[in-house]
């Protein structure tokens, strides 16, 4: 009985933990150009794919790197077709690596306190390489007095290397 209820528990305790892996890769970012396209939007909350792109601009801008800005139309929702003829049209310019991913959760919660839910992964593109060196996935929910920019700022901080 002993064993059995020993079992139970780490079965228990190991269904509440979470496991990050915050291994970055050997970018060297801080020397480059980078920007930021728009992100892919998978949520029924118009345009938080621009939303979302706008709080990765402040958090690289905020990280020390150099930031160059992309101009995108701004009234609509991104689509992956859209975003690759971006990042090919990236090829002739002096930008190294280009930041997007794609957004899919963004909204508040139903309920009495209504809490903030984010899901965000975070891609990044090698230029000149034409290929994806990085990538990362986090979600999180917040609470009731905090705003979904928030908890998406945090996300962001936490998974841009």
């Amino acid at each position: 009985m002993r064993k059995f209820l020993l079992f139970f528990a780490l079965v228990f305790l190991a269904s509440c933990s979470t496991v990050t892996n915050l291994d970055y890769a050997k970018l060297n970012l801080k020397e480059k150009n980078i920007t930021v396209l728009p992100f892919e939007n998978y949520t029924e909350t118009p345009l938080a794919g621009l939303r979302v792109k706008s709080i990765t601009e402040g958090v690289v801008s905020s990280k020390g790197y150099k930031l160059s800005i992309t101009n995108v139309k701004q009234d609509k929702d991104y689509s992956p077709e859209e975003i690759k003829k971006l990042l090919q049209e990236l090829k002739e310019s002096n930008i190294d690596y280009a930041i997007t991913g794609s957004v899919n959760e963004f909204r508040y919660k139903t309920g009495i306190d209504g809490e903030p839910a984010v899901s965000i992964t975070v891609k990044i593109y090698d230029i000149k390489q034409e290929k994806e060196v990085y990538t990362s996935v986090s979600s999180k929910t917040g609470w009731s007095h905090e705003s979904i920019t928030t908890v998406a700022q945090k996300i962001l901080n936490k998974i841009i290397p």
